[in-house]
């Protein structure tokens, strides 16, 4: 007997301390409807284990072992920060982590938050931040990233876009530009183009207004055959510095078919632009079809071409486009043309001003990219052979009509046999038509076997091509005397 009084004893003595821990990490709003009830088992429990005086047990001692009763809140208002323990998860009911039953008495309960709160938080965080910025603005220190920059506007004189020394070559525009460097802005679309300028000192530097989409600069010194290429151009680029000084010419060429937008120019303070001996060059106007932008440009036949009879050279090449009726909306080449660019951006001009510049020479390759979009798409495949060729021999002679109507009435113009031999036989046929039409300006030239299939240098193939087709562009670009050196030329059709 005495073994299992002392057996209840020890089971009651375990049950009230684990109710006085349960006690202790109830919520407030159940500590008092828990008190009462441990208050009553723990009277109980005393009562039921007072020690005989008469040193017999009790009656309870000869029955069933009575145990204070342990009944937490069945759906406790609290639950662990695991997701699992949320209301409605299958865990709902397991134990309690340490952490928990600790700080049960301070932890807040969850309630939804209602969209208008979420707001209401946001826009007040809002507003702290504006007064922040409102009542910090200008307290911190200016830190320029920029050291270029910086030199520039302090040891640098600005010059304009518009100055009348610079020579530009190409298409451009002019505009006015709030927020420019100078105001004004000088832009071109166009791959290929440059300026000339001369300028006295010892640097030169360019303001571009191109942020988020650089460009691609090829710059040469002094007249050197040596260019150097500047990718990534955007903002201020230094083109030329520590130079000796003195009298210095520049040609900055663009590449790649990017918007390219110029601010300003600098020079060192006290120095200005010479006037360019540029502007009274003759121009070869190069119309394509393509445009390879891995090439680059200075090693064109075109420029190459341009620079044996120290001409300039206008580039204007299309992105794969055909002649007319182009599918999918693509723009074609006989719009193209009269265009000042295919940007919407706003200053860029809708239609180029051909008052610009006069031409001495036009020569277009055109042909590859209309022989691609006759392989792929089905609007060509539907028609026949003859068909075809018949809709691009008509499409080219009307786009020459167009240059003639519209521009160009007298200016030499050459067709190239496309390097590739697309559309030979129907780029003949439209000069041969044009000749007996009475227009003896235009041209055809039979460029087999220039440099293409034999040769995998790129260079070396344009470097070819320029010298046999400056046999046949001398005539229209300096005296004969000059050109007596050269195969013989008396405009005929070269076949």
């Amino acid at each position: 007997m005495a073994i299992s009084e002392a057996l209840t004893r020890t089971l009651n003595v375990a049950g009230n301390t684990v109710a006085r821990e349960a006690k202790d990490w109830l919520p407030v709003s159940a500590k008092g409807k828990w008190s009462s009830r441990f208050k009553a088992n723990e009277s109980s429990s005393a009562a039921s284990f007072s020690p005989s005086t008469s040193g017999q047990t009790s009656s309870s001692a000869n029955s069933t072992l009575s145990l204070p009763r342990f009944n937490p809140p069945r759906t406790p208002p609290y639950y662990d920060n695991d997701d699992d323990d949320a209301p409605g998860s299958p865990s709902r009911t397991r134990p309690r982590s340490t952490y928990s039953r600790l700080h049960a008495d301070i932890m807040i309960p969850k309630r939804n938050i209602t969209l208008t709160q979420k707001l209401a938080a946001a826009l007040v965080g809002v507003w702290f931040v504006i007064f922040f910025i409102i009542i910090f603005r200008g307290t911190a220190p200016q830190v320029d990233f920029d050291p270029l920059r910086n030199e520039i506007h302090n040891h640098k004189a600005i010059i304009s876009p518009m100055n009348p020394n610079i020579n530009y070559v190409g298409r451009w525009s002019r505009n006015k530009a709030q927020g420019s460097a100078t105001g004004l802005l000088v832009s071109t679309y166009f791959p290929g183009t440059y300026f000339d300028v001369r300028f006295t000192g010892t640097s030169l530097s360019i303001h571009l207004g191109n942020l988020d989409d650089p460009v691609t600069m090829t710059v040469r010194i002094d007249d050197s055959n040596t260019y150097e290429i500047l990718p990534y151009g955007r903002e201020v680029v230094s083109l030329a510095r520590n130079l000796p000084d003195g009298e210095h010419a520049a040609r900055v060429m663009f590449s790649g078919a990017r918007r390219t937008d110029v601010e300003a120019l600098y020079v060192d303070k006290g120095k200005a632009l010479l006037p360019s001996v540029g502007k009274q060059r003759q121009i070869v106007e190069v119309f394509q079809d393509t445009y390879n932008s891995s090439h680059p440009d200075v090693l064109s036949w075109s420029y190459l071409l341009a620079s044996k009879f120290d001409v300039d050279r206008v580039l204007i090449s299309g992105n794969d486009m055909c002649i007319s009726n182009c599918p999918n909306d693509i723009t074609p080449l006989d719009k193209f043309y009269f265009l000042g660019s295919l940007s919407a951006a706003r200053g860029m001009p809708k239609y180029w001003h051909f008052e610009e510049y006069r031409p001495s020479l036009i020569i277009l390759d055109l042909g590859v990219a209309t022989k691609r979009l006759m392989d792929k798409k089905l609007m060509y495949r539907l028609l026949l052979p003859q068909d075809a060729s018949k809709v691009y021999s008509e499409s080219y002679m009307n786009f020459i009509r167009q240059i003639r109507k519209k521009v160009h009435k007298r200016v030499p113009i050459l067709l190239l046999r496309p390097f590739d031999g697309s559309l030979e036989t129907e780029s003949l046929q439209v000069v041969q038509i044009l000749r007996q039409q009475g227009d003896k300006n235009v041209h055809w030239i039979d460029t087999t076997d220039w440099a293409t299939d034999t040769l995998d240098d790129e260079a070396t193939k344009h470097e070819m091509r320029a010298s046999f087709l400056s046999l046949h562009t001398c005539p229209f670009l300096r005296p004969r005397d000059e050109c007596q050196f050269l195969y013989p030329f008396e405009g005929k059709l070269e076949i």
